[in-house]
C-alpha cells in the first residue's frame, strides 16, 4: 500500500558502518501566542486586543466601584469626583442660592428694624400717655400725692378768719404752680367748694376748724415767694387781728384723694 511505503521511505535509514550515530534533529517547539497568531485570519495580533478587553473590563468596573462608592462618600470628596461641567453647574446654583439667602436675611432684617421701631414708638407712646394720665388725676385729684412743697399754718383764735381769705390762699398756691393742695387733711379739686356754715369755714360742705393746716406740693421756693408777694395772701392774713400763719418749706409731703371725685355728666371727650 502506498501510504505504509510512504511511511517507510520516511523513515531514517541506518547509518553505515564506522559512520557516527547523531540524534535526531527535534522541531523547535512553537509558543502558544505563534499558535494563536497563526490560526488568525491575517488580522491584528491576539495579545493587543486580549490587553484592551481587559483594560476596558476594569475601566467599567472601577467607574461603577466609584459611583457606588461616592454616594457614602463626603461632600469633598464627592466634588473631587465631580467633572469639570458639574462642579461649575453645582457652583453656580451655590452662588444662586447664596444670593437668594442673603436677600431674604436682608429682607428680614429690615422687617425687624421696622418692627422694633414701631415697638420703641409704641412704648414711648405708651410711656408718655401713662405719664399724661398720672398727672391729669394728680390734677383731678382722684389720687393720693407725694413730693416737696410748703405747709401754712394758720392760727384764728378771735375767728376773724373767713373762707374767702382760705379760697384766696388756695388760689395764690395754684398760680405759684402748685400741683396737689389739701386743707386739714382734705383733698383740693377743680371742683371744690369753699363757704361758711354755722360760723365755720367747709370745705365741699365738711367743716374745718382752726387752726387751718394747707399743704400744697410744688417747688418749695417758687410756692412761698408767691404767698409772700406785697399784698398777698400772707400780709392779708397778718393784718387780721389776732392771726397767725408760718410758711415752711418741706421735702416730702403727703395729700390725700378727693373723698368724693367728680362724675361728669354733660362733659364727655371730645373725639
Amino acid at each position: 500500500m502506498s501510504s505504509v511505503a510512504d511511511a517507510e521511505a520516511a523513515l531514517p535509514l541506518p547509518p553505515a558502518a564506522g559512520e557516527p550515530v547523531r540524534p535526531p534533529r527535534r522541531r523547535p517547539r512553537r509558543r502558544p501566542s505563534d499558535q494563536a497568531g497563526e490560526g488568525g485570519s491575517g488580522g491584528a495580533p491576539r495579545p493587543l486586543a486580549a490587553k484592551a478587553l481587559v483594560a476596558l473590563s476594569v475601566g467599567v468596573v472601577g467607574f461603577f466601584v466609584a459611583a457606588q462608592l461616592g454616594t457614602t462618600r463626603r461632600s469633598p470628596e464627592h466634588l473631587a469626583a465631580e467633572s469639570e461641567s458639574d462642579l461649575t453647574r453645582i457652583f453656580a446654583s451655590l452662588n444662586e442660592e447664596s444670593a437668594a439667602l442673603r436677600d431674604e436675611i436682608s429682607q428680614l432684617r429690615l422687617e425687624l428694624a421696622a418692627l422694633q421701631s414701631s415697638a420703641e414708638r409704641d412704648q414711648l407712646a405708651r410711656d408718655a400717655a401713662e405719664r399724661q394720665l398720672s398727672d391729669l388725676q394728680i390734677l383731678a385729684g382722684v389720687v393720693p400725692a407725694r413730693g416737696p412743697g410748703v405747709a401754712v399754718h394758720i392760727t384764728d383764735p378771735k375767728g376773724a378768719f373767713e373762707f374767702q381769705l382760705l379760697l384766696d390762699l388756695v388760689q395764690e398756691l395754684r398760680d405759684a404752680g402748685a400741683e396737689a393742695i389739701a386743707v386739714n387733711g382734705r383733698r383740693v379739686g377743680g371742683t371744690t367748694a369753699f363757704s361758711r356754715q354755722h360760723d365755720a369755714v367747709t370745705v365741699d360742705g365738711q367743716e374745718v376748724q382752726q387752726p387751718y393746716d394747707v399743704l400744697a406740693i410744688g417747688d418749695p421756693a417758687t410756692l412761698e415767694v408767691g404767698l409772700r408777694i406785697p399784698g398777698g395772701a400772707v400780709d392779708t392774713l397778718d393784718a387780721l387781728d389776732g392771726t397767725k400763719v408760718g410758711v415752711e418749706r418741706r421735702s416730702d409731703l403727703r395729700v390725700p384723694a378727693l373723698d368724693h371725685p367728680p362724675a361728669f355728666k354733660a362733659a364727655h371727650p371730645l373725639e
